[in-house]
């Protein structure tokens, strides 16, 4: 009896070790006590600038429970037991699927243009880099001229963050992750900005933009832009508006209050510059 009740409890011992052992096979995106990423959100040709994001409170949709990162567009959940993480894209009110540690080399991950058509791109690596699991797929985060292929990285996310579903253009997106910290501590690094964590950059000058009470609305917007200028000592302005190719699509001179027909344009992301004799500002611009 003494030895049935014996192999009970060590059985009961192999399978509560056996829960815990697994109940996360892969290392969160998220710290303990605080998680940051520094981000390029939207970048393009002479207008790149980044952001710190940092985590917030639990949100729940749909019954999933997602993580709150101040200033980004949505939301993001992760399964680290599949290695999973998705992003709920608040303007286009969907889920997207932004990383996926458990594909194989060959396998493949769909990227989506800015109609939600899925495009699938092929698992050309797997690796490990201390440690940490890196899937990597043959689709890249361009940024004027600078390109580094799409990477899954355990514990951190992915190399082009997590907003970059429905910006795909060809085989590229344009955001990229340039920093990750969990609890204080340096997780992930970048290549394309010499492991830099912050980023701004318009043309070939570093700025630093006084043009901070600046409205670009409504946004998402279907047949005009409203721009609103305050505090500042300029009275005349120039916007330009660029598409995903770098393209200059609207340029001219505007006012500190000016209304912008838009309704030619197609839909899609574009990424408009106000600029007055010294600085700049710089938005992305939803057309629908």
């Amino acid at each position: 009896m003494k030895h049935k009740f014996y192999i009970l409890s060590l059985i009961c011992i192999m399978m509560v070790t056996s829960e815990k052992s697994f109940s996360q096979n892969y290392l969160s995106l998220f710290g303990d006590t605080s998680t940051t990423w520094d981000l390029i959100l939207f970048g393009y040709c002479d207008a790149i600038c980044s952001q710190t994001f940092t985590v917030d409170n639990d949100t729940t949709i749909n019954t999933n429970t997602y993580k709150i990162i101040q200033g980004i567009p949505g939301f993001v959940r992760e399964d680290s037991v599949l290695g999973k993480a998705w992003f709920f894209d608040t303007y286009s009110n969907m889920e997207y699927l932004v990383m996926d540690l458990s594909l194989n080399l060959g396998d493949t991950f769909n990227l989506y243009d800015f109609n939600s058509v899925a495009y699938p791109y092929i698992v050309d690596s797997v690796f490990y880099v201390n440690s940490k699991k890196h899937v990597r797929i043959n689709a890249w985060t361009s940024m004027c001229g600078s390109d580094e292929q799409i990477t899954f990285i355990e514990g951190s996310g992915t190399t082009a963050g997590f907003t970059y579903q429905r910006y795909l253009n060809g085989s590229s997106v344009p955001s990229y992750m340039l920093c990750h910290n969990k609890d204080g501590i340096k997780e992930n690094g970048n290549i394309l900005f010499m492991d830099s964590c912050s980023v701004c950059s318009v043309g070939n000058e570093e700025i630093n933009s006084d043009l901070t009470s600046v409205k670009v609305f409504p946004n998402p917007t279907f047949d005009e832009l409203n721009i609103v200028i305050k505090n500042s000592s300029s009275n005349t302005f120039w916007l330009s508006i660029y598409n995903l190719l770098g393209e200059q699509i609207i340029y001219q001179q505007i006012s500190n209050a000016t209304n912008i027909n838009v309704l030619s344009l197609n839909k899609g992301v574009y990424f408009a510059v106000i600029s007055d004799n010294n600085t700049n500002f710089y938005q992305k611009i939803i057309k629908r």
